[in-house]
Parts: structure tokens; sequence; C-alpha cells
């Protein structure tokens, strides 16, 4: 299968590595990575109306409402022209991933692959309570795996949702609304896991493996 014939989601709990493998991938293999986490980053910065709105629910460790997600996601599936596409923050919910599915049939494809990010709830409180992000680059940090650089110390930024009693909720409301997910994709014979606990290299070995790329 070649790189164009792959549609895939990205799904796991916050702070599993999905965006950063797949900006990996994206760059060794030209896939169209859709965020829609730097999406929404990017309305909010643009101080949009819809990103004053989303930022709000962000702030305060919530899903972003439905209909703003689905806007974002689907403008970006057209982009790609629905090939070669990696998924990241979409489908969160039973009916997000719905829509998705009928989004796609309308269009005559549909998903190849869900790589599901399996990782325990210590770990994800660890990596997001460490995480800094560059205020000017958008370029994610963590202060015991990857430092930032000492002289660039003046523009790391702590996302507001990954203070510690706000990854907590974030879980909570992960395992709620997105963990449901799981079986929803199985019964589908779509979802394959991976253990993203391991170094970096190990867990994109893993990618490559299950999506025969090399």
């Amino acid at each position: 299968m070649s790189v164009r014939d792959h549609r895939l989601v990205f799904f796991g709990p916050p702070g599993a590595g999905k965006g950063t493998q797949a900006r990996r991938l994206t760059s060794r293999f030209g896939f169209a990575h859709i965020s829609t986490g730097v999406i929404l980053r990017k309305i909010i910065r643009a101080d949009t109306p819809l990103g004053q709105e989303a930022a709000g629910y962000i702030n305060d460790g919530n899903l972003v409402p439905d209909r703003i997600v689905r806007i974002l996601a689907e403008d970006a599936m057209l982009d790609a022209n629905f090939s070669g596409f990696i998924l990241d923050g979409y489908p969160r919910t039973l009916q997000q991933a719905e829509w998705l599915q009928e989004f796609l049939q309308s269009q005559r494809t549909s998903l190849t692959t869900v790589v599901n990010f399996v990782l325990s709830d210590e770990d994800v409180v660890s990596r997001l309570s460490q995480r800094r992000i560059h205020r000017l680059t958008g370029e994610n940090f963590h202060l015991s795996n990857k430092p930032p650089p000492p002289e660039e110390a003046e523009f790391m930024i702590t996302r507001p949702d990954d203070q510690p009693e706000t990854i907590k909720h974030r879980l909570k409301t992960y395992y709620r609304d997105t963990h449901p997910l799981v079986e929803y994709y199985r019964s589908r014979d779509l979802l394959r896991p991976i253990d993203a606990s391991g170094a970096f290299t190990t867990v994109y070995s893993q990618i490559c493996e299950v999506l025969q790329l090399s």
C-alpha cells in the first residue's frame, strides 16, 4: 500500500505522542498531518471569534464542541484530496466517529487504519506536566526527555491545559467521551494498538511495522 492509499486516525490519551509521531511520518513519507489541535491553536492565536470560543473550552480542560472540530477536520481532508492523511485529534467522540464515517462514505472512500497509542495515566500526567511550548515557533519540548535550549528559556510556556489538575480532568473527559472509540473501531477491524510508553524511536518503529512502511 502506498502512502497515498493510507487514510489514518491516530488515537489515544493526551500526551501519548500522537502529534510527534505524525509529524515524523509526515516529514519522512509525505503524509498530510491533519491535527485539529494545531488548527485550533492557529485560530486561537489569530483571535477569531471561533478561536475565542474554542479557547474557553480548552483552557478549562474540556473538549471543543463537535460542530467546530467537524468543520475544521472536513475542510482539511478536502484539502488533502482524501489521500495519504493522518487525522490527529479527530474523532474524539462516538458522534464524531459517525460523522467521519458518513463524510468519507459521501466521498466514496473510508479509513484504512486507526492506530491506538496505549499509555498509562501515570505516564500521561508525567509527560504533560513537563511539556513546554516555544511561544514563537510552537515547537514542543519536555523538561526531562527533550529539554529546551537554555538560550530559549524566556520563550518557553506551559499550556493552560498542561497543569496537573487540568490534566487529570482531561483524562476523565477522555475516558468518558473518547475511550469508547476503542471498541467502535475494534469492531470494524480498524484498530491497531501500539505501546506508546517506550522511546520515540521504538514507538516510531512499531507504527512503521503496523502500516508496512519502510
